[in-house]
């Protein structure tokens, strides 16, 4: 399947990075989990490993995957094909076997991200409606073999990330404002009048509670993805403006404001407009950015916003919390180098890999 989202590296193998600003302490704790998508040799897999390199489950998918969202309580994890994907695979993690597939209806497709009701009874999925082009979120039974509920507005276009908020009751939606149709792939219909937002929504009733925008002047910040912590969401943004602008790529919520973070204009230039998938810490107060083309991480202060450092990691996408604060773990290629005031360590290398957008820790 042709790679559209970035150009992957066309090497024999790719690695597991742990990057942390302490030291890092991935095979210090054998329990932990992490799974992402990649590609092996023409074939694409979600595969679970652990803080050595080992992959204890290696999935083939029927297309390309994104994201991954584990059950409460870590029994199985769903994994979402890629936009304009129909399919989401149940995985059992005790077994490795696929226990279950959801697919969508004829006039919808997934934007590859969902969420769970704290109790494990409620999926909800960001989907396309394209008939009308608005996006929805389906509410599906997890208890009766994810049988569609009902569906209700997104509040936007293109709904992508969604995230329970820790009150239990309230959905947060990254709408990405790009209209999509899939008999034309990924093909980008609205850049002019897109118009992406962050809504709040009450699972319960799909009542829209609140709407923010970023400045007008912004309005082709595409929101995709988004990482939930104590002190608020982190946004990662994608420009879908002229490529000779540059344009921060963190926004964040603080419960009452969506701010723009004001980037170093060498650091903006380096993200290249594009930042992939986003992640708290352990300890929720450090927020690192994957810019896969700008083969970096960047790490920022989650409640300031200010810059910490970065790494330049050749096609970082997937990022995931670590064991302790401060650490994460990501997927991408070679390394490249390191750069202060974090260190780099790797881990693993998997050969005639691939990795894809995202990477989730799996308890």
């Amino acid at each position: 399947m042709k790679q559209t989202r970035r150009i992957f590296l066309q090497t024999s193998s790719a690695a597991i990075f742990s990057t942390t600003l302490v030291r890092p302490s991935l095979a210090s704790n054998p329990g932990a989990r992490w799974m992402g998508c990649r590609l092996v040799q023409g074939q694409h897999y979600a595969s679970l490993f652990d803080g050595t390199g080992k992959v204890h489950i290696n999935i083939p998918l029927p297309g390309r995957g994104h994201g991954i969202v584990a059950t409460p309580g870590g029994r199985h994890a769903l994994v979402m094909a890629r936009r304009p994907g129909t399919f989401i695979l149940v995985i059992d993690l005790d077994t490795g076997s696929v226990v279950h597939e959801i697919t969508t209806s004829i006039d919808h497709h997934f934007y590859g991200h969902g969420c769970f009701s704290n109790d494990g009874h409620l999926l909800y999925t960001t989907q396309n409606d394209t008939g009308t082009g608005q996006g929805v979120i389906a509410v599906r039974d997890a208890t009766d073999a994810f049988a569609l509920i009902t569906t209700f507005p997104s509040g936007g276009i293109g709904p992508h990330e969604i995230a329970l908020m820790p009150d239990g009751l309230t959905l947060a939606v990254a709408n990405g404002g790009i209209r999509t149709l899939p008999e034309l792939g990924r093909t980008k219909l609205n850049l002019d009048t897109m118009s992406p937002s962050l809504t709040f929504i009450n699972r319960e009733t799909g009542k829209l509670l609140a709407d923010h925008h970023l400045a007008a002047d912004k309005h082709q910040l595409s929101i995709r993805h988004m990482s939930v912590g104590p002190s608020g969401i982190a946004l990662a943004l994608q420009y879908e403006g002229p490529k000779t602008d540059t344009m921060p790529l963190l926004a964040l919520f603080n419960g009452q404001t969506l701010q723009l973070i004001e980037t170093p204009a060498s650091e903006a230039r380096a993200m290249r407009n594009y930042a992939g998938s986003i992640a708290h810490d352990p300890s929720g107060e450090i927020v690192a950015l994957a810019c896969p083309r700008g083969n970096l991480i960047s790490f920022w202060d989650a409640t300031s916003g200010a810059a910490l450092g970065r790494q330049t990691i050749v096609d970082a996408c997937g990022v995931a919390p670590g064991n302790q604060p401060g650490e994460f773990v990501v997927t991408g290629g070679q390394l490249a180098a390191q750069s202060s005031p974090s260190s780099l360590t790797p881990t693993a290398s998997f050969a005639d890999t691939q990795w894809d957008n995202h990477l989730q820790r799996i308890a």
